[in-house]
């Protein structure tokens, strides 16, 4: 448009006014190519895997080195994707199993096992949780409602994981816990009747025939 309004015009101040037009319009188109190249190049470097402008200066302003920055990519999971791996983990004295992403490290559930928990309504006004602590209490009739969680164990076929039902000992108390994987809820819980702690369990056989428990206190019998 600029070029058609000029070729009408005759003097020597036209020419000059072509040239600065034509010089202005060069910059802009350089200026506009500029911006283009680095926006290109900023999209390719993010490819690529490195970092930002933006993410350069909020690693300076947090004062991050460059292997704090590569530690937390490694541990990010965006929204919307899943971890590669899920770690159940013991719950100590909660009486819980706490199920953790990896490598994102998130809390993903808490399972409730040995302790009421009543947020998630076990152990109050469920009949089906209730009548599981009782399963869990003392012969004499002694109610046991806190415990020490230690060393969870998965089901195995042929020494193998298949992530059927997950098994939590009771350190404190020596009792056994069964959590069903496929809504992570627990289904049944055992106290062994002739010791009073445990420590060293619970380990399963190859085929989950059996689950082990090694005493820890000695104590009399009932």
């Amino acid at each position: 448009m600029v070029t058609k309004r000029v070729l009408g015009l005759s003097s020597l101040v036209v020419f000059l006014m072509v040239g600065m037009l034509m010089v202005s319009c060069q910059n802009t188109d350089s200026i506009d190519g500029n911006q283009a190249e680095s926006s290109s190049k900023a999209s390719t470097a993010g490819q690529n895997g490195n970092l930002s402008a933006s993410a350069d200066q909020i690693a300076a302003e947090r004062n991050l080195s460059p292997k704090d920055v590569e530690a937390a990519l490694k541990t990010y999971m965006p929204s919307g994707k899943h971890d590669e791996y899920i770690m159940f983990s013991s719950g100590g004295h909660s009486g819980q199993v706490l199920v953790i992403g990896v490598p994102s490290m998130r809390l993903l559930k808490v399972i409730a096992a040995f302790t009421p928990e009543p947020w998630q309504g076990f152990g109050y006004g469920s009949e089906e949780s209730m009548k599981l602590l009782a399963d869990g209490d003392m012969k004499s009739g002694k109610k046991l409602r806190w415990a020490d969680t230690h060393h969870p164990a998965l089901t195995e076929t042929d020494g193998e994981y298949d992530g059927q039902s997950l098994f939590i000992n009771d350190k404190a108390n020596a009792r056994v816990a069964v959590i069903d994987l496929r809504d992570f809820e627990t289904k049944q819980m055992i106290k062994t009747p002739n010791i009073i702690s445990d420590h060293g369990s619970t380990f399963v056989t190859p085929n989950s025939e059996y689950v082990i428990q090694a005493s820890q206190y000695a104590t009399t019998l009932p």
